[in-house]
């Protein structure tokens, strides 16, 4: 029952953070990845990675190995995909014939996280976790739940993503041996299916008549993508005697299948659509493949001329390689890549919290509160006297100033709230540094920063902080054209915010365009500022000198 699986992850769990605890404090000695190395969308935040994963490793927050950062090359998107072959590339130009005798971590960190805006400028592979001291980010959570992996591997690389957490019980079948792919695999329903990876067991009957083992080993006849439920009942995918199906997260390559990957990028480089790591690599392995999907767009983002002819000769360069799952039947699947799922995680789901040792104040937050029941998340803040943070709210990084009140299911974060000030619900309100200065962003939790709208309807179309664009418009004095500069118009790429000098009177501003009030600066102070044009111009480490004076304050 639920009950028991959620006990069985949380022990689980504890295994494995206490060994990544010792590993990286020194008390323990056992075989660790012989190189981390993270993707990034370009070379500025390459970069910006490179910087934190140093001060970590100068702070011994995550264990000692080869760490690098590897920026996709300029030019068209190439997907994970794309930028999997591009970092096997480099690690073989870079390592030569070490690697067939390494475990590789790989995890795809590129993108800017515009469902999840604290991270875009740091990078979502430091978003912070509630849990641990110091606290952890997720880069420390995705090493902490492979930490076992690399003693049961044959050299090869493992590729996972940055924005999940699987939690898993293991047993001896947890092991990446074999030629070939090796995926996890976890049980899902099947609407969870239609916006994942499937795979369909050739031994579907076998596996499921002992759902209670932990990890069992199967082969995987074919892996659908994002199917519908249709699909997944006529293929055979739905575990026997269940409604459930099992979907993917995180697998391994072998060392030979890496090179093979890289043949394939050496001769059909560059690269000019994108690749999926999952869909249009998994899709080609297994005996019961076919080239059916190769001419199915409806999961790409942006379909190039070239897609079709790149994924059919992908398929038939790993037509017949075979893919073996990792069937955790005792295992979770938790996306927190979005500020609502954000907000639910870490304040109002007492399952992750019990399975991951979620924690609902660190580092100075500990302090009391007045009102020291409500469910929120506190991360690494200083609390004045009589502030009252509500139900659902996570601040991070944060100093909130004597008296300060925070709205309901708002996310707050790198901000100066000053004393007395109200921030109000259901609104994400954020600050990083920018060139010399600071610029404070706010939006509705549940308005969607991607979507774009043509110039001529959105004024009246788009909703920025629960009202349409156009009444903020007026107050700002901006027009369309200085938001947007004629492009399709997006709250990502809207110019809607005054860069300041201090983050403190950032914050002030965005608070006066919050409540309605008389902005305490004008268009004249500094430039305009969107989501975009902040992660373009960032300040990397101001942004994180930010982040620590909120502990430091306290």
């Amino acid at each position: 029952d639920e009950a028991t699986l959620s006990a069985r992850l949380a022990a689980a769990t504890r295994t494995k953070l206490q060994m990544f605890e010792d590993l990286r404090a020194g008390k323990a000695s056992f075989k660790f990845w012989d190189v981390v190395l993270l993707t990034a969308s370009d070379e500025p935040q390459a970069a910006a990675y490179s910087e934190q994963i140093a001060a970590k490793l100068a702070r011994k927050e995550i264990p000692p190995t080869r760490y690098h950062v590897i920026a996709d090359p300029p030019g068209p998107k190439i997907g994970n995909g794309g930028a999997t072959m591009e970092a096997i590339r480099w690690l073989e130009n870079t390592f030569g014939q070490q690697l067939d005798e390494w475990c590789v971590l790989l995890i795809h960190a590129g993108g800017f996280s515009k469902r999840l805006p604290n991270v875009s400028v740091i990078g979502k592979i430091f978003a912070a976790v509630p849990l641990g001291e110091p606290v952890y980010q997720m880069l420390e959570v995705k090493i902490a739940t492979y930490i076992e992996f690399p003693a049961h591997m044959a050299p090869g690389v493992f590729v996972a993503c940055a924005d999940d957490i699987e939690l898993f019980e293991s047993n001896a079948a947890l092991a990446f041996r074999s030629p070939g792919f090796t995926a996890l695999a976890h049980p899902s329903s099947l609407e969870i299916g239609t916006t994942h990876g499937v795979f369909v067991l050739r031994d579907a009957a076998g596996v499921a008549k002992d759902l209670s083992e932990p990890c069992r080993a199967a082969e995987c006849g074919r892996f659908l993508h994002k199917p519908s439920v249709a699909a997944m009942q006529d293929k055979g995918a739905v575990i026997p005697g269940t409604d459930m199906v099992y979907t993917d997260s995180a697998y391994y390559c072998d060392r030979a299948m890496a090179h093979k990957l890289r043949e394939f990028y050496d001769k059909h480089s560059p690269i000019t659509c994108e690749i999926d790591a999952y869909g249009d690599f998994l899709q080609a392995l297994g005996p019961d493949a076919t080239d059916e999907y190769v001419t199915n767009s409806a999961n790409v983002v942006k379909v190039e001329a070239s897609l079709t002819a790149t994924r059919l000769a992908l398929y038939n360069h790993l037509r017949g390689t075979p893919l073996n799952v990792i069937a955790c039947n005792t295992s979770k699947f938790y996306h927190i890549g979005t500020i609502p799922e954000c907000l639910f995680h870490y304040c109002a789901d007492p399952t992750i919290a019990a399975e991951m040792g979620f924690v609902r104040r660190t580092g100075p937050s500990k302090i009391a509160l007045a009102d020291p029941n409500t469910k929120h998340c506190l991360i690494n803040s200083s609390v004045g006297a009589g502030v009252h943070v509500s139900d659902g709210t996570v601040v991070e990084f944060s100093i909130l100033g004597a008296g300060s009140h925070v709205g309901a299911g708002s996310l707050v974060s790198n901000a100066v709230i000053p004393e007395g000030a109200h921030v109000p619900g259901d609104v994400f309100l954020h600050t990083a540094a920018v060139g010399t200065g600071y610029v404070t962003v706010a939006y509705g939790v549940h308005e969607d920063i991607k979507k774009g709208y043509a110039a001529d309807v959105v004024q009246d179309k788009m909703v920025f902080l629960g009202k349409p664009v156009g009444l903020a418009l007026a107050a700002l004095g901006r027009s369309v054209a200085d938001t947007w500069g004629g492009k399709s118009c997006s709250l990502w790429d809207g110019a809607l915010f005054a860069q300041l000098p201090t983050a403190q009177a950032s914050v002030q501003w965005t608070l006066a365009l919050l409540s309605g009030a008389p902005l305490p600066s004008g268009p004249a102070d500094g430039p305009w500022h969107s989501m975009e044009s902040i992660v373009a111009n960032k300040n990397i480490a101001a942004t994180l000198a930010l982040q620590r004076a909120a502990i430091q304050t306290a």
